[in-house]
């Protein structure tokens, strides 16, 4: 289309210009809804430019200017615009296209100045107790004619982001030259560009960005440099810079440019459509990992941290970061602790990483207590240790030690009791413990108010940290010649058939039903039923001696429409390999109080296991307050002299 029929002139339209406006246009986009939800806006456009482009096959593109305006109609937001630039031509130029394109019902307000005349003059206007609305400076020169003294004041504005060009090739060429001293020094905010004459080459652009990204960040907490090589050149044309103090803004405005260069955060020519984001992603990934545990080894921080470390002074994305650490700990090399831990609708743990998660490298959320073993009043128990304090399966029995615990204020809600914390000093304390105790202790149970082998539904696993410590922690039992039994809604590793640990130690599951919805409702987070049994028994094939927990037994009612939850004789056939069975019935749940025959029930189950336990040569327990209780078998766990 000929410039005669369209009224208005154009340029012809460079890649590199027309992938400035992509990603321009797609953040400004994203800038308009969420700032103008709630903002009026300020657009001010320091080099409004001629205003519209025209490529080879003659399609018509516009500017900043128009982009701009076009969005905030489009978005339907108030906005003040100021296009300036010191041709005048431009300027009228840029309002036939206003008026072509009908964007005549905007507040455009245009200026023929400099730049810095310009936002100087606008900034000076603003009294010192008014505030200027969120403002968008999008900075587009053709030379190096912008003064850091400018910039600064533009960042002083409260929400204020600046979008600029950088036209390094136009600085190196011209960085030797000593009559242009005065603008080099207005530029950089200081005479330290003179130390970059000697350099040459790649160091000398390494070292031009690096002096010139150290001024911006005085000024803005979040700046980003994104290069854009020349089409046919394998050289820096310019880089666009963008500064905010919004890390969101950051993050949104890196996957802007990146949208647009398959994954990448540069521009390269003719090069970059050879370029696949699945090559990015393939190289990045091991790198990223490596350098967040090089970075944050045994430390804890939080997401949000992390990215305000990495979001403007690496080339990672967000999203790259954050696949990273999703990879890391599958792997079980971190430990994210997710706040809260599960989805609104409190169903599904929540696998997505927000900004208040922490993230533990190669550790643990931990704390330190004064005693570790102690003598229990639990009547089939003798002395005991709880090693982590918090259980992540979720039990709604409901959970006895999580009702406790909020009783004594050690947490506030349910929530809260999810997020284990292991205690760091258990082997400390063990080593002082142990020598005085070691003759008073027939064995120690792990574990009555916590689980020693915590089950990670997220990630289908036990949670290692707390595996390696309660390992650890059987282990130094042991070698003070007391066994240990331990009980268990998590999977038992097979390194415990290793002669590291007494063959005399006592392993136990905990299985109320086999019941699918019964464990989503009442067992959450916890090990599925078959993988309990499966990991025990064999532990049990390779010499071990298990036992199981059928407690809290649930009454009929408290599983609805379900065929097999209550089917005892059905999980009775599936234990039967096992030494020793504990039963119980259910306390503390309402609905199981409502159950008519409470009474009648638990004195059926209790005389069939009772009957299949001597039946099988399997040693039994009835629990204190479960009909069928019998005194005489409360140490079950004592071996007879």
């Amino acid at each position: 289309m000929s410039e005669e029929k369209l009224q208005f002139k154009v340029w012809n339209y460079e890649e590199q210009t027309k992938m400035k406006h992509q990603v321009f246009k797609d953040y400004f986009d994203a800038w308009v809804k969420i700032l103008g939800k709630y903002n009026h806006l300020n657009y001010i456009d320091g080099f409004g430019g001629i205003g519209a482009y025209q490529d080879d096959k003659g399609n018509i593109y516009y500017g900043s200017p128009i982009i701009a305006a076009k969005i905030i109609k489009e978005n339907k937001k108030t906005a003040a615009i100021i296009v300036n630039d010191d041709n005048q031509e431009n300027i009228e130029n840029l309002k036939k296209i206003v008026n072509y394109l009908s964007l005549n019902d905007l507040p455009i307000q245009f200026e023929s100045k400099k730049f810095d005349d310009s936002i100087n003059q606008l900034l000076d206007g603003v009294s010192k107790d008014s505030k200027l609305a969120p403002t968008f400076f999008f900075v587009d020169p053709f030379g190096i004619n912008i003064k850091y003294a400018t910039i600064k004041r533009a960042m002083e504005v409260e929400k204020s982001e600046v979008l600029m060009n950088f036209m390094y090739n136009t600085i190196h060429r011209f960085l030797s030259l000593d009559k242009l001293d005065k603008v080099k020094t207005e530029l950089f905010g200081s005479e330290d560009w003179k130390k970059l004459i000697e350099l040459k080459g790649d160091h000398r652009e390494e070292e031009v960005i690096k002096l010139y990204r150290a001024q911006l960040k005085k000024i803005s907490k979040y700046v980003c440099f994104f290069k854009l090589e020349f089409p046919n050149k394998d050289r820096t044309y310019y880089y666009l810079v963008h500064m905010t103090n919004s890390l969101k803004g950051c993050i949104i405005m890196k996957s802007s440019f990146a949208k647009y260069n398959h994954g990448r955060v540069e521009y390269l020519g003719n090069r970059n459509a050879q370029m696949r984001l699945i090559d990015v992603n393939e190289v990045k990934q091991p790198a990223i990992e490596q350098h967040l545990m090089d970075l944050y080894n045994r430390q804890s921080k939080t997401y949000e941290k992390i990215l305000e470390d990495l979001i403007d002074s690496t080339a990672y994305l967000e999203s790259q970061i954050s696949a990273a650490l999703h990879s890391m700990e599958k792997k079980g090399q971190i430990y994210i602790d997710r706040f809260p831990k599960t989805t609104e609708s409190k169903k599904l743990l929540r696998k997505a990483i927000v900004l208040s998660d922490i993230i533990y490298f190669n550790s643990f959320p931990t704390i330190e207590r004064q005693n570790s073993l102690y003598k229990t009043k639990v009547e089939y128990g003798s002395y005991t240790i709880n090693h982590v304090f918090g259980c992540a399966h979720g039990c709604n029995y409901p959970c006895y030690a999580m009702m406790i615990a909020k009783t004594y204020g050690k947490v506030k809600t349910s929530d809260d009791w999810l997020h284990p914390k292991i205690v760091g000093n258990t082997i400390e304390l063990l080593d002082k413990e142990l020598p005085k105790l070691k003759d008073q202790i027939p064995f120690v149970h792990l574990s009555f108010t916590t689980d020693p082998f915590m089950y990670d539904a997220l990630n289908n696993r036990n949670y290692p940290a707390i595996q390696n410590l309660t390992l650890n922690i059987i282990k130094k039992i042991n070698s003070f010649g007391i066994k240990c039994t331990v009980l268990t809604k998590g999977v038992y590793p097979n390194e415990l058939i290793s002669d590291k640990y007494s063959k005399e130690n006592e392993y136990g599951i905990t299985l109320v039903s086999l019941d699918k919805k019964f464990r989503r409702e009442f067992e959450p987070y916890s090990a599925q039923f078959e993988e309990r049994i499966n990991a025990l028994k064999c532990l049990h094939d390779n010499g071990l001696k298990t036992w199981v927990s059928i407690e809290p037994f649930p009454t009929p009612n408290t599983v609805p429409n379900s065929k097999t939850g209550q089917d005892l004789d059905k999980l009775l056939k599936k234990i039967s390999f096992v030494n020793k069975i504990i039963f119980g019935k259910l306390n503390y749940n309402c609905v199981s109080k409502k159950f008519e025959h409470t009474e009648q029930f638990y004195k059926e189950c209790s005389e069939k296991i009772i009957k299949f336990c001597k039946d099988n040569k399997i040693e039994y327990y009835i629990k204190e307050g479960t009909p069928g209780h019998l005194s005489s078998k409360r140490d079950i766990f004592i071996d007879e002299q």
